[in-house]
């Protein structure tokens, strides 16, 4: 059974930082029965990816100029249902994305 958090329950210094950065979405985060914080999957998106390799997807998203800082590529990751500490990994920590602190959020349509 998977519970639903409130954003502003999250007291983490690696969760706030994205919650505090991404204002722009409300998808929801739960906490799933292992007790990890993640993004509320997709089924669908999940049903399209068992099709698919991540790796090429990601490779093709690269080429359209969708980077670790394009919404597209981050909204694909919580649709995913990425747990919190895992998409820090990838777009918040230097060491993944060296223009981490060039993001700037923005609304998608």
């Amino acid at each position: 059974m998977q519970n639903y958090i409130n954003r502003g329950d999250l007291a983490e210094e690696k969760y706030r930082e994205i919650l505090d950065k991404e204002t722009h979405h409300d998808h929801k985060i739960i906490q799933d029965d292992r007790g990890v914080y993640r993004w509320e999957e997709s089924p669908m998106t999940n049903e399209i990816l068992k099709g698919m390799d991540l790796n090429n997807l990601v490779l093709l998203l690269i080429i359209l100029g969708h980077g670790k800082n394009s919404e597209v590529y981050r909204k694909l990751y919580r649709n995913m249902g990425y747990s919190l500490f895992g998409y820090w990994e990838i777009f918040y920590w230097e060491s993944n994305n060296e223009e981490a602190d060039q993001y700037e959020p923005n609304k998608i349509p």
